[in-house]
């Protein structure tokens, strides 16, 4: 029914044996499938020797190259197989037409090989990954600290919004991102900054090691039209509650603060700069 060396393909037309990639001196079979996210469909390809390629559009040159570890021959014989066995199956139900038996083709190899995309090749993409169409699980682990609990690292930074001496607007935030696989706990780039606020946040960070990410719907970055990239999970704290607090009540503050600092081992010359008011 199939040649031993077919490659197996995917279009939305045209689909048979005819449409392989085969090289003579090679033996290099290209499996052509499709995949669903939550947004677009997009088709790909994986070859025998361990390239892949994933199409955005109809534009040829608007893909992205990729390497897998798949065995594609096996992948091949595989898919050929489920095609024969429903094909007999069906057959013995009813005289099948080569319409019929076209459809089971097409249906097989489009559900197998999207199935195997995504459980042997998205996640070992570069991030940023795709993200399902049938996926409606949270993606990400919450902000926990391995010291102490998210609620008193979190009580910690108002402190330090709290006794900061001047603000610069009540709209800004102090903004303290977790710890992820690639980066450090630390105060985000978007956040409002002191160079005190940020040696009391990587103070806190040292000790709280606040760790925890996220993973955000990344349409229209530069190599990927569709997918989801990992962000630190993070504490916003507001400069609107601290702008409208009298001087009396910032230098209670300050002393909790220094209490706080005490618990944490800080160095006391450093503790105390950090606390004069």
């Amino acid at each position: 029914m199939f040649d031993a060396n077919i490659t197996v393909s995917e279009d939305s037309q045209n689909v048979s044996p005819k449409d392989e990639k085969q090289n003579d001196k090679t033996n290099l079979i290209v499996l052509k499938g499709g995949f669903s996210t939550e947004d677009n469909r997009y088709k790909f390809e994986l070859s025998s020797d361990g390239k892949g390629k994933i199409y955005y559009s109809d534009f040829l040159e608007d893909s992205e190259d990729f390497l897998h570890e798949a065995d594609v021959k096996a992948l091949a014989e595989e898919i050929k197989k489920s095609i024969e066995s429903e094909i007999v199956l069906q057959s013995e139900q009813n005289a099948l037409e080569n319409s019929e038996i076209e459809s089971i083709r097409e249906e097989t190899v489009s559900e197998m090989l999207e199935e195997f995309f995504w459980e042997e090749i998205n996640g070992t993409l570069e991030d940023p990954f795709f993200r399902s169409f049938y996926d409606d699980s949270e993606w990400g682990e919450e902000l926990t600290c391995e010291r102490g609990a998210a609620g008193e690292f979190e009580e910690f930074l108002e402190l330090c919004v709290l006794t900061e001496r001047e603000v610069g607007s009540s709209d800004d935030y102090l903004l303290v991102e977790a710890e992820t696989e690639y980066e450090e706990a630390g105060l985000s780039d978007c956040s409002y900054h002191t160079e005190r606020l940020e040696e009391l946040v990587n103070i806190a960070c040292k000790y709280f090691k606040p760790s925890g990410f996220r993973y955000d719907y990344n349409d229209g970055c530069y190599d990927r039209f569709s997918g989801y990239a990992m962000s630190s999970e993070s504490i916003s704290i507001s400069f609107d509650e601290c702008s409208k607090i009298p001087t009396r009540e910032k230098m209670l503050g300050m002393i909790k603060l220094k209490e706080k600092l005490a618990e944490m081992k800080g160095p006391g010359e450093t503790i105390e700069r950090l606390i004069a008011f």
